[in-house]
């Protein structure tokens, strides 16, 4: 076989690794991130069924509804008749105030672990009537948003002897039968609820409008967790238990909604999805190293090895892939580094020689599976450091083969 051939059949041989590899890695990305066709994100769907999802308060709307008379004039009878009709004119309420224990528990189904609580609300309104009428006091309330389950729920009215009015999901319920001009009333709601990953008030809601005072008070009993949306003022104290959270905005509107984020056991599903989605530029650079060096170094061996190099990088990948669903990025990467390891040196010593396996390809399967994995787990400069690692590569294979003899590569040679 003259040089063309040999090159040509190379050039197809590693071609088809290439491809074959990055199909299999192309397709466990697909299944590790938390979408239904996922193990973990199947398993995810059926823990939200049964336990409830991420929970999310949608306020009371308070209205005022009024009945008056109007007299109109009907054409028919050619004469003015009476009308009665009503009218509701939407209450924002003066102050909210929210008390929160939220106990939180770790749930496993299947070894996979999910972030579960159970949170008890006590949620406070000082409702005006700014109005020039007076009229019914209504409330229409809202399930949470993704909550399963709510128990214990009840409407006080501490201004009426403590009088407890039973509450009906998406519809008007009369809480007072007359509400004056000018008067405010006090109306405590209380339920209890499940979740997961995060529990938070859609303070949002009151985005088109201004409220005189918000207090809110949020109890845990773990201190792992963080806020959902930071730039809300607030106080975290640390307790013997868990941690408190105070929250205190006078006069505000916002887009942002109140509440906490636990630290999710499956929090580095998303790094890991996108190291999936380039781990083909791994493999790919590896060969394309293996070939070089190998040829630079006249290190001869057949070409049906490529097949066995290549599958340590995918492996690499594919135990970072699923093992990560189960266990902790950190177990993970230590468990898919040792399998690594052990597959490397179980075979690549005996096939290019422990000087070029330590010396090069040791080094260079360590940039592309250790190193890159690390870079896909930075929450900044994840882009710029990929970057860098792919050039430094790149300029380290151009130096080598710049000052090598490219007509003595074994390649190049018959024998």
């Amino acid at each position: 076989m003259n040089t063309s051939a040999r090159i040509f059949a190379m050039l197809v041989w590693l071609g088809g690794l290439a491809v074959a590899g990055s199909i299999v890695l192309t397709i466990t990305a697909s299944r590790v991130g938390e979408h239904k066709s996922s193990t973990y994100g199947n398993a995810y769907i059926q823990f939200q069924d049964s336990w409830g999802g991420e929970i999310g308060i949608v306020p009371p709307e308070f209205s005022l509804q009024r009945t008056y008379t109007e007299t109109q004039f009907n054409s028919v009878s050619e004469q003015y008749e009476d009308i009665v009709k009503t009218e509701q004119i939407s209450l924002v309420p003066k102050s909210v105030k929210i008390d929160s224990n939220v106990n939180y528990g770790e749930q496993e189904r299947d070894l996979l672990v999910f972030n579960a609580f159970e949170a008890q609300n006590t949620e406070t309104y000082v409702v005006v009537n700014k109005t020039n009428y007076s009229g019914e006091l209504l409330v229409k309330l809202t399930k949470p948003e993704n909550a399963n389950l709510m128990y214990d729920y009840t409407i006080v009215l501490p201004s009426q002897g403590n009088h407890v009015i039973r509450p009906e999901m998406e519809k008007a319920i009369i809480l007072m039968p007359k509400m004056s001009e000018g008067e405010d009333v006090e109306i405590i709601i209380t339920y209890a609820t499940k979740g997961m990953d995060v529990f938070k008030y859609n303070l949002s809601a009151y985005q088109n409008n201004v409220v005189e005072s918000l207090q809110a008070q949020i109890k845990l009993n773990t201190n792992e967790f963080e806020i959902y949306r930071f730039g809300l003022p607030h106080d975290t104290e640390a307790t013997s238990t868990g941690a408190t959270i105070q929250f205190n905005v006078d006069d505000f509107s916002t887009t942002q909604d109140l509440g906490i984020t636990f630290m999710s056991k499956q929090r580095y599903l998303d790094q890991i999805q996108s190291l999936m989605n380039y781990s083909p530029v791994s493999l790919i650079l590896f060969l394309v190293v293996i070939f070089f060096f190998s040829q630079i170094y006249a290190i001869k061996f057949n070409t049906f090895h490529y097949l066995f190099i290549a599958m340590i990088d995918v492996f690499y990948y594919l135990f970072v892939a699923y093992l990560v669903r189960y266990f902790g990025i950190i177990p993970t990467f230590g468990v898919s580094i040792v399998l690594t390891t052990v597959m490397f040196l179980v075979y690549c010593p005996n096939v290019l020689g422990w000087r070029f396996a330590s010396r090069v390809a040791g080094i260079y399967l360590f940039l592309l599976t250790i190193i890159f994995s690390l870079i896909f787990l930075m929450p900044i400069f994840r882009g710029l450091m990929f970057v860098i690692l792919i050039f430094l590569i790149f300029m380290s294979i151009m130096i080598f083969v710049s000052r090598s003899d490219i007509s003595k590569w074994p390649i190049m040679n018959k024998n």
